[in-house]
Parts: structure tokens; C-alpha cells; sequence
């Protein structure tokens, strides 16, 4: 009975009770029994009252909500973590935007704080990291190594993946081998005194064979015990330095952060490193590693009167070659066997020691032309060589504009140079969608110079652009580019002049490059800045080799040989239509098809007879 009925209970028993009484009283009967009368429904409601509790049923648990989970204490938890040493990170996939981040990661991406919502890839290189994430459930952890964003720090991690974010925490590479090196210099420093000690009593007992015996015996004790004293040391230094060697921490690292740290190091000493070709990741102990290329490296610039290299990691049977190239010869096998043996850095080991035991012999050998390199072979990644990106992304449709496209695969001023002698540069834009005639705008500008027939991926252009408009969901899922990453950023009419200052002097180049171009075109009004110089388009120089074929920036890449990249972007897509376009270039010589002039007019032909419409 619920509480409602029992109070109208309580009144209609009340109102009876009162009734009765009045009635009984007119009856000629005793007092007593008149109230008793009026008693018995009020001694009956009590019972009903008792035996009517309402009662509420409980709820099945399966509909009770669960109490929320407490929201922890933000202040302490950023106390805590600004407290700590190292760098932590906390992020969200699939976007990898940073939530949290201490004092120390702050200071590793040389600012003094790091905002929520800020992109990973502007506090840290974040290929290692995404690499060792990728191979994780929740609740697991897994360590890399990678370096600082601007090179100068060699990192390890360890990064814990759980429901909805992941922490990454980073440390500065042990020092540990210097260590080993000053506690040996000092173990050295203190048997100089029983050392000193014997010498002195030996040269004095050859200086006076006549001594008695009883002088000669006080020199016998005093030689005993600095025998002994030199013993213990010896044995206390072998202790102290063996053991505590640290083994080695070999892991798979990025050549990308090879070359940032090694490049810094070097440019102080006026030695300028080129980065070429696509970037790959190699098995080794980054800091004795980086300490031989280091030590390498100078005595190459001494002993070859150069300066300047490129710097280039190769996909080889069972190995990765890292190769640094000059123009000029080889140098000597001699010379080289004698640079293994001069110091790694500041470390206790030689360089033959470091590279023996990565199972690296290095030697020197003519490349290509002119060219002349130094290649250090080294062991491939334990994980695969390539992982597939977060975001599986289709081909964007081809786009065939006559009009548009003949506009630009005009050889201009360049007609008859060869294109192996012409400066490129290749490049990708990703939007908010397929239409810019339905008000579809650029995000992301990527770009890189090719020279020379190579991929100079150290000279590079990178830009969010600000849209002015919402970026679509299913546009974020294809680039992974979503409003927050773009707010703050420039407009595209700040952006498009920045990008033609790169591309000055340089034919263009894309893969579907029309796709790109109608964008560009429809930017033209805002951005007060017309492309001019011939466009090159990889799709159709693949269809030029091999008509029939797949054309698809994937497949041309496999067919050719180009490795692909795991983490996509404008900029990634950009390297690899650059790799594309260096195997092409003699497959079209090859056909016939030398300078810019042949291949503008073979890709014309092909639009207009071949091509797919």
C-alpha cells in the first residue's frame, strides 16, 4: 500500500471512529461502551497501519546506474607529474593530440607549456612512438627509442596504451658510458701512488746493490705491500668497471632521428649533412651508434677535403646501408680499417668495437656519376620494415580537366632540358573534400625538393591551412586532420605565397595532379598567387611505362620499388610521388622521352587518346 492510500485510510477510519461515537452517545447506554464503540475502528486502522508499510521494490540491477567515477584531482595530478624527471605524455588516439603534459615535456619541445589539444608531432618526432603504440592492446607497454624534436637529445620511452589515451614517458639516453669512462680514469689516478712507490724502491735497491740486510728487508716489505695494494686495486677496478657495463640497449630507431641529431652535432663544425631518399628504420644502441656515425663522419669530412654529404638509408637484402655520398673518389680500405680504431665519441670503446657489434663493417665505394660513398651496412628492424597507417585511405578519384590540365604540362622556358637536369618539386595537398566549386578547401600543403635525380627529403614544406569551414568527419577519417588541428592556423592565402617561394624555379609534380590543381586554381582569387611553371603529373608517366596497370599512388609505389610510408600525410604522399618520379625518369629516357618538352607532349597525347575519361 503506498503512503497516499494510507492516509486516506487514516481520515475515512478517523471520520468513522467520530460517527460511530456520536451515534452510540444517543443510545441509552453506559459511557464506557459508547467508547468503546468508537475505539474499535481506530484499533483496527492501527493494524492495517502496520501490516500496510509501503514498499518500494528495488530496481533490477541491471538498471541501477553505476556512480559515476570520481573525477581526480587535476592540481594534484599536475603536481605530481611536474615533480617527475622525465617528460610524460598523455594522448588520445586516433587524432594523437596531447591532453596532459609535464614541466619536462614542455621544456623537451622548448616551450614553457604544453596546450591540450596540442598535435604530437610538435613535441616530438612521433614516428617511434606511433610504431611501438601500433602493436598494443590495452593495458599493454612497449619501449622505443627516437630522438628530440630538434635533434639535439637522443629520448628512450615507454608508452602504456589503456581505454581511450596513452602515456608516454621519456628520459634522456643514459650517460652511463661516460660514467664508466670517468670512474676508470679515477681507478687509474689511484694506483699511481703504489706504482710510484715500487719504482722508487726499485731504482733505489739498483742504485745501492751493497745495502745490508737489514735495509734490503725494510725494501722487500715495502715492494710486498704495494704489490698488494696494486693487486687490490686491480681487482677492485675490474669489479667496479666489467660488471657494471651497461648491455646493450638495441632497439628499432628511425633514420630520420639519426640524421636530426647527427646533422645538429655536425653543423656546429661546419659539416652540412643533405638528407636524401625516404627514411627508413633500422635495429641498434642509439647513443653508441650515434657516436660512431658522429666520429665517422669527421674523419671522412678530414681525410676527404669535403664538407658536404648526403645522407641516405638504403633497403638491402637483409640489411639497412646507411650511405654518406660526396662528389669525388672512394677512400682507401686502408684508411678506412684505420678509422676503426680511433675512439667512438667520448665512450671507452673504438669504432670498431661499436660497429662490431651492430655487425657492421663499413666501406668505400663509387656511387652514382660522380659520386662517392661511404656505406655502413646495418641490421634491419625486428618488426616489420612497414606498418600499415591508422587510416586505410582510398585512391582519390582521377580527375582528367583537359582544359585545366593542359594549362599546365606546358614545358615553358625548360623546353628542351633534360630532366635529369631539372630541379622538381613534388607535391600533395589534402582538403575537406572532392569539390572546391562546392566550397571544398585546401588543409594541408606537403611538399619536397628533388635534385640532381635525388629526393633531398631534409628540404621539405609542410603547412596546415585554416579552411575558414568545418572539415567533414569522413574528410578526417581519410587524413586524419580534423578543426582542432587547424585552429590558429594560417589561411591558405598566407600559406599558397609561402609555397610558391618554394617552388620557385622548379617544375611541379604530383600523383593525380589535377586533383590538386583545381584546388589551387580556386585558391587564386584569395590568395593573389597564379602557379606558373610546368606541372608533371607521376600517374601519367606510370601509365607512359606501363599502360594497363594499376595507377594508384600505392600500386605505382610497390611496382617501382618505393617503400611505403606507415603514417600518411600531405607530406608523406609528397615523398613518396618524389621516389616515384627518380625510377621514372630513366624508364622514360629509356622510351625516348629525355627532356620536358618529349614528356609534356606524351602526357598531352595520352590525356587526349589514352587516357581514362
Amino acid at each position: 500500500m503506498t503512503e497516499r492510500s494510507r492516509i486516506a485510510l487514516l481520515i475515512g477510519a478517523t471520520a468513522l471512529s467520530v460517527l460511530l461515537v456520536a451515534l452510540a452517545s444517543r443510545l441509552p447506554a453506559p459511557a464506557p461502551l459508547v467508547a468503546g464503540i468508537g475505539v474499535i475502528p481506530l484499533a483496527l486502522l492501527l493494524m492495517l497501519w502496520r501490516r500496510c508499510r509501503p514498499t518500494t521494490a528495488p530496481a533490477p540491477a541491471a538498471e541501477i546506474p553505476a556512480p559515476p567515477p570520481a573525477e581526480p584531482d587535476r592540481a594534484w595530478l599536475d603536481a605530481v607529474m611536474d615533480e617527475h624527471l622525465a617528460a610524460i605524455l598523455v594522448c588520445r588516439p586516433p587524432l594523437h593530440r596531447v591532453t596532459r603534459a609535464n614541466a619536462a615535456a614542455a621544456a623537451l619541445a622548448g616551450r614553457h607549456v604544453v596546450a591540450p589539444g596540442t598535435p604530437l608531432a610538435q613535441i616530438l618526432p612521433p614516428e617511434p612512438l606511433l610504431r611501438a603504440l601500433s602493436s598494443l592492446e590495452p593495458g599493454d607497454s612497449a619501449g622505443f627509442v627516437g630522438a628530440s624534436l630538434d635533434g639535439a637529445i637522443m629520448l628512450r620511452g615507454k608508452v602504456s596504451l589503456h581505454d581511450g589515451f596513452y602515456v608516454a614517458v621519456l628520459t634522456p639516453l643514459s650517460q652511463e658510458a661516460q660514467g664508466a669512462v670517468t670512474r676508470r680514469r679515477q681507478a687509474l689516478r689511484d694506483m699511481r701512488r703504489p706504482l710510484a712507490n715500487l719504482r722508487a724502491a726499485a731504482e733505489t735497491v739498483a742504485a745501492f746493490p751493497d745495502m745490508d740486510g737489514r735495509e734490503r728487508a725494510a725494501f722487500d716489505q715495502v715492494v710486498g705491500e704495494e704489490c698488494l695494494a696494486l693487486t687490490q686495486a686491480l681487482e677492485a677496478l675490474e669489479r667496479e668497471v666489467d660488471p657494471p657495463a651497461p648491455p646493450p640497449q638495441a632497439t628499432d630507431l628511425h633514420t630520420r632521428d639519426l640524421f636530426n641529431c647527427l646533422a645538429r652535432r655536425l653543423g656546429a663544425e661546419r659539416i652540412r649533412l643533405n638528407m636524401v631518399g625516404i627514411p627508413l628504420w633500422l635495429h641498434g644502441d642509439a647513443q653508441p651508434l650515434l657516436e660512431a656515425l658522429t666520429t665517422l663522419t669527421r674523419l671522412l669530412a678530414r681525410d676527404s677535403g669535403h664538407n658536404e654529404f648526403d645522407f641516405e638509408a638504403l633497403l638491402a637484402d637483409r640489411r639497412i646501408y646507411l650511405d654518406l655520398a660526396w662528389k669525388g673518389e672512394p677512400v682507401p680500405a686502408a684508411m678506412v680499417d684505420l678509422w676503426l680504431d680511433q675512439p667512438a665519441g667520448g665512450g671507452p670503446d673504438s669504432l670498431r668495437e661499436v660497429l662490431d657489434r651492430h655487425d657492421c663493417e663499413p666501406w668505400s665505394q663509387r656511387g652514382g656519376g660522380a659520386m662517392a660513398v661511404l656505406r655502413v651496412p646495418l641490421p634491419p628492424p625486428e618488426r616489420p620494415q612497414f606498418i600499415a597507417g591508422e587510416h586505410l585511405r582510398q585512391p582519390r578519384p582521377e580527375v582528367h580537366d583537359l582544359d585545366l590540365v593542359e594549362r599546365y604540362l606546358r614545358p615553358g622556358t625548360a623546353r628542351h632540358e633534360r630532366l635529369t637536369e631539372l630541379g622538381f618539386v613534388a607535391f600533395d595537398c589534402e582538403t575537406t573534400g572532392l569539390r572546391p566549386d562546392q566550397g571544398d578547401r585546401i588543409v594541408q600543403i606537403g611538399a619536397v625538393r628533388v635534385d640532381q635525380g635525388k629526393v633531398q627529403s631534409g628540404n621539405g614544406f609542410e603547412r596546415l591551412v585554416d579552411p575558414g569551414r568545418p572539415i567533414p568527419a569522413a574528410s578526417t577519417q581519410f587524413h586524419g586532420i580534423d578543426d582542432s588541428t587547424v585552429k590558429g592556423k594560417p589561411p591558405l592565402a598566407v600559406v599558397l605565397p609561402q609555397f610558391a617561394s618554394f617552388a620557385r624555379d622548379a617544375v611541379l609534380v604530383g600523383h593525380n595532379v589535377a586533383f590538386d590543381l583545381m584546388f589551387l586554381d580556386a585558391a587564386q582569387g584569395e590568395s593573389g598567387v597564379a602557379l606558373r611553371q610546368p606541372v608533371l603529373d607521376t600517374m601519367i608517366l606510370a601509365a607512359l611505362i606501363d599502360p594497363g596497370y594499376d595507377l594508384s599512388l600505392d600500386s605505382v609505389a610497390d611496382r617501382l620499388g618505393v617503400p611505403p610510408l606507415p603514417h600518411r600525410s600531405a607530406q608523406s604522399d609528397a615523398l613518396i610521388t618524389a621516389e616515384i618520379l627518380v625510377r621514372l625518369i630513366p624508364q622514360l629516357a629509356a622510351k625516348g622521352l629525355h627532356d620536358l618538352e618529349q614528356v609534356s607532349r606524351a602526357s598531352l597525347d595520352w590525356l587526349k587518346t589514352g587516357g581514362r575519361t
